[in-house]
């Protein structure tokens, strides 16, 4: 006989998986403000940089199939306590690396322990909460705190020492929540009923479509995210903020705003089967995406904080999807599998953004985002059309 997770459970997973969701955030955002301060180090210039970072994208991405296989067998608290103490080592090595090959380390060390959080944490959600709807957009929201936190800490934290300390300072924390984590008690004696359980005819053919969809939208979140700071900066007023600070300062602010999507999506999720959602989701982003690399001075901002909020309104969606679309034993799998395609091959974003703005100009990503946006539409509007008569599909 199931039973439902006690509500000291609940409160105890969303707490350590928001915990690792903002630091998993904090730790994939740092570079991306101190990419000139890191090539000067280094002495390679901002494109050869997002190729140095990239290594920890792929990583990210690719740790991400064994890392729900291995929750799914040895359990998602033992996992997240790994993922908090190998980040704080590879953060370390990154900070502390005296040429690009001890970088490189410490970024692929770096991407494997932020690997570990995406499949695993929102696995313990789906598994350890009743309503994962809701918590899948709350927890979201902390992901987006740890996106507006990094670019903010980071600025400040180089002023005063060094890029390097940006990576250094994070290790205290970290290695705390792991040791918290595993000397906290969580029960959970049986997994929630995903609501909205497809048909297995259709299942096949929704997740392919829905999984390809979210691959594209990796390639556009890691293109826009990568270059976002310096093309911030370069399109603002002085006047707002000193040059040094005014990136990574309205970075923060773009992000905090966009954490708003996080908990609308994940509202509005709950109450639908999701498919159309996040087939609007994606329609409203192509437009404003590419609008955003048109646009300088005063309408750049506003924006670039709307693009934010429909970019991080996708993610509970996905997650939700997932959760409802895998069977029981396998839905870490099938996490890692989403976060493999979407943060390793999307990931490639990363490197591809620096070969755009070398090639055609900072403003151009943003045209690139939006044609990946545009197949991500499409694939949407086939995973919504699959399994419904050809006429609701015209």
């Amino acid at each position: 006989m199931s039973h439902d997770p006690s509500p000291l459970a609940e409160r105890r997973v969303l707490f350590f998986t928001c915990a690792a969701h903002a630091l998993t955030h904090v730790y994939m955002v740092v570079y991306t403000v101190v990419l000139t301060q890191m090539g000067e180090d280094f002495g390679v210039d901002r494109a050869a940089m997002t190729r140095y970072a990239t290594i920890s994208i792929v990583v990210f991405g690719l740790g991400a199939i064994p890392a729900g296989w291995l929750g799914d067998r040895l359990g998602e608290k033992n996992l997240l306590v790994a993922f908090f103490v190998v980040s704080a080592v590879g953060g370390t090595l990154v900070g502390v690396a005296q040429d690009v090959y001890q970088l490189a380390t410490g970024m692929a060390i770096l991407g494997l322990g932020t690997s570990i959080f995406h499949p695993v944490g929102n696995a313990f959600i789906a598994r350890g909460l009743r309503n994962p709807g809701r918590a899948m957009g709350a927890n979201g929201l902390w992901g987006n705190v740890g996106e507006a936190l990094g670019p903010l800490l980071t600025v400040q934290i180089a002023a005063l020492a060094s890029w390097r300390w940006a990576y250094i300072a994070l290790t205290v924390p970290t290695l705390a929540f792991g040791l918290w984590l595993a000397f906290t008690k969580i029960e959970l004696e049986s997994a929630p009923v995903a609501p909205r359980k497809p048909t297995r005819g259709k299942f096949p053919a929704v997740l392919v479509l829905l999984l390809l969809a979210m691959t594209c939208g990796g390639f556009q979140f890691w293109i826009i995210k990568t270059m976002l700071p310096s093309y911030i900066q370069e399109g603002t007023s002085a006047s707002l903020l000193p040059d040094t600070l005014r990136g990574g300062y309205l970075a923060s602010l773009i992000y905090l705003i966009g954490g708003a999507g996080q908990l609308l999506a994940g509202h509005l999720v709950h109450h639908r089967e999701g498919r159309g959602l996040y087939l609007v989701i994606f329609a409203l982003s192509v437009p404003v995406i590419y609008a955003v690399g048109k646009l300088q001075g005063h309408f750049l901002l506003p924006t670039a904080c709307v693009m934010a909020v429909l970019m991080f309104s996708a993610q509970p969606i996905e997650n939700v999807l997932l959760a409802r679309y895998s069977p029981e034993g396998l839905r870490g799998l099938i996490f890692g599998i989403k976060f493999t395609l979407a943060f390793g091959v999307g990931g490639l974003g990363a490197s591809l953004s620096g070969a755009v703005e070398a090639s055609y100009g900072l403003g151009e990503i943003f045209t690139a985002a939006a044609a990946f946006t545009t197949i991500a539409l499409v694939l949407a509007l086939a995973a919504f059309c699959v399994g419904r008569k050809p006429r609701r599909c015209s």
